[in-house]
């Protein structure tokens, strides 16, 4: 017979956590008649892992009617890689045949993060995930399983990187064939005062297009791209997708953008530090449609993204309450807790604007092949990291 209820519960409502923060919680157990229980025990993984296929061409020697023919035939090749971060067992119970009573038994457990461990990140061919299994093992029957996941958020201090704080432009030009003559140029350039930033951030966009080709644009158009490398044995995909964008439409001869704000999404650092199979980087890129089957004009600069803003732009956050007071749980009490004071790291900044914890807009399933078809997911087995982001 099924237990009523078991479930994993974290003192920490907001289920982030930081390298080497200790997690602490409760296995719940609910049952309406007394059970046999062989034990009780909790796994905590961290791991990444990346996972893609190909279609690769391969030549073969045949041979047919006496002669050697080369036939080229498409085969797909399947690539992967692990790397494994910590592996803890917890035992929280050790049953031995003993009988566990009717009714609502809870137990505590806790452990600590490693150090040097990358942030959480859901990808389009890889992760880094970090998830807490509870197993209530029976003799001779299937186990019971809850499995929830977790995000860590790595330190990616922006103060530390000396090329966040320095303003960047970037510029280029494109000619069009317009009944055989070449155009006079299309030029487009953009600047920002700085390239580091922090989900929630907003940055001041100013851009110039200039075109003296007598043709209507079409329209310009601002994305933030997220560029990811997932690195496997023998081979690397490389993934883009955007995460900001906005369109103007059509414009005549001169355009301006004068400090339009761009918010910079939740997001995973740059560089995803501590992980060596997946790394990603970030890049603004502004677009110019003149409408020709030539193509956009394409200006782009890299970006940095971090989650420590620059110390010279504390004053540009808004101090409210929605942010500050963020509701933290400790074991049966319960405290208003500024989470910008307890950011590893930081204690040299009095005065950080104390941040929230926003889902990313892209997630994934924590469901994995070898799972139990008995695991229960907690609140469902999809899943979306949850970053610092300050507003």
């Amino acid at each position: 017979m099924v237990l009523d209820k078991f479930l994993i519960s974290l003192d920490n409502d907001v289920i982030v956590y930081f390298p080497g923060q200790e997690i602490t919680g409760y296995v719940h157990v609910w049952n309406s008649e007394s059970k046999n229980v062989k034990g009780i025990y909790i796994e905590c993984c961290g791991l990444a892992q990346v996972s893609f296929s190909r279609t690769e061409k391969e030549m073969r020697t045949v041979y047919r009617n006496g002669r050697s023919h080369t036939d080229v035939i498409n085969k797909t090749v399947h690539y992967s890689s692990k790397e494994n971060y910590f592996h803890h067992r917890v035992t929280i119970s050790t049953g031995n045949g003993q009988v566990l009573n009717k009714g609502k038994h809870q137990f505590p457990f806790s452990f600590v993060l490693p150090q040097q461990i990358p942030s959480s990140f859901e990808g389009a061919h890889g992760s880094v995930r970090y998830t807490i299994r509870a197993v209530y093992e029976r003799r001779l029957k299937w186990n019971h399983e809850c499995k929830i996941p977790i995000t860590v958020n790595s330190i990616t201090d922006l103060n530390a990187i000396p090329e966040a704080s320095v303003p960047i432009q970037a510029s280029g030009f494109k000619t069009l064939r317009i009944l055989g003559f070449t155009s006079n140029p299309i030029t487009a350039k953009f600047w920002l005062d700085r390239a580091g930033y922090v989900p929630g951030e907003k940055m001041k966009f100013n851009a110039e297009v200039e075109h003296l080709t007598r043709k209507r644009m079409h329209g310009s158009k601002i994305q933030i791209i997220e560029r990811t490398n997932f690195h496997a044995t023998g081979a690397t995909e490389r993934h883009e997708r955007v995460i900001h964008e906005f369109v103007r439409g059509k414009f005549k001869s001169v355009e301006l953008w004068e400090n339009y704000p761009i918010i910079v999404p939740p997001v995973v650092s740059s560089g995803l530090n501590f992980c060596r199979i997946i790394d990603v980087a970030y890049v603004l890129m502004f677009s110019v449609n003149p409408g020709s089957l030539k193509g956009n004009l394409k200006v782009s600069h890299d970006l940095l993204i971090g989650n420590v803003p620059l110390r010279s732009s504390f004053a540009n956050f808004q101090h409210d309450n929605k942010i500050s007071a963020t509701h933290v749980r400790y074991g049966n009490s319960s405290a208003t807790a500024n989470p910008g004071r307890s950011i590893p790291g930081t204690d040299a900044y009095p005065d950080l604007p104390p941040p929230s914890y926003e889902e990313c807009m892209f997630g994934g399933n924590i469901r994995d092949a070898e799972d139990s078809e008995h695991v229960n997911y907690g609140a469902g087995d999809s899943y979306k990291p949850r970053y610092l982001t300050y507003g």
